[in-house]
């Protein structure tokens, strides 16, 4: 049985494909399949990648995989102090940012906002706070429920 494919001289990305390897892979392959030992000598190292292509897939890794990678290529944990630090950098000078710009255009600010909220002693501006206090108090416990759900997983 001949296991022969039609191709172009080129696949899709543009580059050229010999014809010989071509068939030559797939000799290996069939060879491979068919558990034949007398296939061609020269095809050990594809009939080598078949086999291991042919391998089922771990079902999942060992709990220290990270562990034992890093320790094999001899790599210590990250040290995220440097991003910890510009973060920090970031987060101060966007807060004093925004205090320069509410200092500096406050004044034009105050008027619109106070004429768009309703009056402190009127019924709507209760409930302005309870959707305020409903809304913090869901994300916060949507927060909580998802770091629950992932320590369980882990």
């Amino acid at each position: 049985m001949n296991n022969t494919h039609d191709f172009e001289d080129r696949d899709i990305d543009g580059h050229s494909i010999d014809g010989r390897e071509w068939q030559a892979q797939e000799r290996a392959l069939q060879a491979e399949r068919l558990h034949l030992s007398d296939a061609d000598p020269r095809l050990g190292s594809y009939r080598a990648i078949a086999r291991a292509l042919r391998q089922p897939l771990p079902h999942g890794l060992p709990g220290d995989f990270a562990s034992r990678l890093a320790a094999r290529l001899g790599r210590t944990p990250l040290d995220t102090r440097v991003e910890q630090g510009l973060l920090r950098g970031l987060l101060t000078l966007l807060a004093l940012s925004g205090a320069v710009v509410a200092a500096m255009y406050g004044q034009a600010w105050l008027p619109a906002i106070l004429a768009v909220l309703p009056a402190s002693g009127s019924p709507n501006a209760m409930h302005w706070l309870l959707a305020v206090a409903a809304c913090v108090g869901m994300s916060w416990a949507f927060d909580q429920l998802r770091k629950g759900m992932h320590s369980h997983a882990n």
